[in-house]
């Protein structure tokens, strides 16, 4: 029996004539059209080699497969067509297969076509024996995997990139958690020396508060965006688009950016839409745009100049431009506007930021169906347009309703006054003596304190509170799983529920206010907003 020696093979010219021994290779009997017909329609590659290795007869599907014309397949090596890193494995393996040692060979493995491209393919290889059970010839059966092995090679990388996102996410909101508890603190005691009436600081005092206030409200601030970034690019950040009256949103925005323009010494002027103009958007990422171009347009100002911010309906959508009289950008910085950390060179400035907001901005506007577009010329100043889709005006009774002066803190509106508890459950003694602090410039409450999930469960049971105040990460549960548990008692039930928290994650908050808190406040604390919370609390009766 002529045999393959491992190590080695035939060097004899692509004419060679396939045997076994002595004598020529058995052919299939050609009138054998059975045989004939499914040889050339079957779905994989069957091709007919001699024992040391040549191919003798192909079917179509596996000059397909190997990117080779039929008639040039044959006379050629199996090694011809192979992969030369296989070549030792092809043939230990066929060697093995020829002595007997086993009486199939099955296993992956890799042709090469003539224009270089390495196709996979599952083998499966046996041998055609005479009737005294002598080899004559091989068989081979092939099935092109390769676009198998490519989506299984995709979903891997799909399944770890998601699981990368995950674990990305999950760091990200245990590293915001972690920040922001010592930034509640440090926070939370400069707000209290600067503005408790019982302890009045001076001026030289108070600017240092101050600075200090600033740089925390700075760190925070990059914490924030670097959160957000992250998340819209982990497809992770919760949108809820509404109909909302762009001469509202653009209220809210100018209210919040009024202080940085008066103590910049700018002017900030607006020109709002008609009151019927609406726009389909996300009220909170729309006003985080807006906020975040007015910064822009006042941080990078010159002294004594003007930001403004207008609004129209044009062509189907609504138009926010807002435009500053700055010092311009070339057109080769606006080209590079809105890579993530670049800040064109304002690093070398007194001016702070991350590099990441006008990126957060753009992103968020391709959520909200919108896109931005920016002018600018050096020496005179840039604008920003804003597009977004126009909205229906909602219907009348949705319109009033919307218009009403409301806190934003549900039944909270319509309270009295009296003398009033606030339950908090928190597990961080810090974080209790600055609530403690806050609390002594509202006399008329009382603070009761637990400092796991199930004390605060027992305490509001035994003596229901006023308002309760959850941290969303107690040691023994979550804040939501203390909210449920006393959901479910009448005596308790109705408490308004107010969450404290160092977990600015949007989907928790979003999850907080589904499940019946009035209200979501992050860690730093904003002693003001807090202060107001409690006012709009102090009444007769909560019901």
């Amino acid at each position: 029996m002529s045999s393959l020696a491992p190590g080695s093979r035939p060097t004899s010219p692509r004419d060679h004539t396939a045997s076994s021994h002595s004598g020529a290779s058995p052919e299939i009997p050609s009138g054998d059209q059975h045989y004939r017909a499914i040889f050339e329609a079957a779905g994989v590659g069957i091709a007919r080699l001699t024992l040391d290795g040549r191919f003798v007869e192909v079917n179509q599907r596996f000059a397909d497969i190997t990117g080779r014309e039929r008639d040039n397949l044959i006379g050629l090596h199996f090694l011809d067509i192979s992969h030369p890193d296989e070549a030792p494995a092809n043939l230990a393996t066929t060697e093995a297969l020829l002595n007997g040692q086993q009486d199939r060979l099955t296993r992956e493995k890799r042709y090469v076509r003539p224009d270089g491209e390495v196709v996979h393919v599952m083998l499966s290889v046996v041998l055609l024996k005479d009737e005294q059970g002598r080899p004559v010839q091989m068989v081979s059966v092939v099935e092109d995997i390769s676009e198998r092995l490519r989506m299984q090679e995709a979903l891997g990388a799909a399944r770890t990139a998601e699981r990368a996102s995950k674990a990305k996410t999950e760091f990200l909101s245990r590293m915001s958690h972690e920040l922001r508890t010592p930034l509640n603190a440090m926070l939370g005691f400069a707000q209290l020396l600067r503005v408790d009436p019982r302890n009045p600081i001076n001026e030289a005092q108070r600017q240092k508060v101050e600075h200090i206030e600033k740089a925390g409200a700075h760190l925070l601030a990059m914490m924030t965006d670097v959160l957000d970034l992250s998340r819209i690019e982990a497809g992770s950040l919760p949108m809820s688009i509404e109909t909302l009256s762009v001469s509202s949103v653009l209220e809210e925005a100018l209210a919040l950016i009024s202080n940085q323009a008066r103590d910049a010494g700018l002017t900030l002027n607006h020109n709002s839409p008609d009151i019927g103009v609406f726009v389909k958007a996300d009220r909170v990422r729309l006003r985080q745009v807006l906020v975040n171009l007015l910064s822009n347009a006042i941080k990078y100002n010159r002294a004594g100049g003007q930001a403004l911010i207008e609004a129209m309906a044009l062509q189907g959508r609504v138009l926010i431009t807002v435009s500053d009289t700055g010092h311009g950008m070339t057109p080769e910085q606006v080209s590079h506007l809105f890579e993530p950390f670049n800040r064109l060179g304002a690093e070398r400035t007194g001016i702070e930021g991350t590099g990441i907001g006008l990126v957060i901005v753009k992103r968020l506007l391709d959520l909200m169906d919108g896109h931005i577009e920016v002018s600018s010329t050096p020496g005179t100043g840039t604008s920003f347009r804003v597009w977004l889709p126009l909205a229906r005006p909602p219907a009348l009774d949705a319109r009033c309703a919307e218009a009403a002066p409301r806190s934003g803190f549900g039944g909270l509106d319509e309270l009295g006054l009296r003398n009033r508890t606030v339950l908090y459950a928190e597990d961080n003694v810090i974080n209790v003596e600055l609530l403690r602090q806050v609390m002594r410039m509202r006399p008329h409450w009382h603070l009761d304190v637990a400092y796991s999930g199930q004390q605060a469960i027992t305490m509001a049971q035994a003596c229901p509170p006023d308002l309760l105040l959850l941290d969303m990460h107690l040691g023994d549960m979550s804040g939501l799983d203390v909210s449920d548990a006393l959901a479910t008692q009448p005596a308790t039930a109705s408490i308004p529920r107010v969450a404290l928290s160092a977990d600015a994650m949007p989907d928790q908050i979003s999850e907080a206010k589904e499940r019946g808190f009035v209200a979501y406040l992050t860690k730093p604390l904003d002693v003001a907003r807090f202060l107001k919370l409690l006012d709009q609390c102090e009444g007769p009766s909560l019901d």
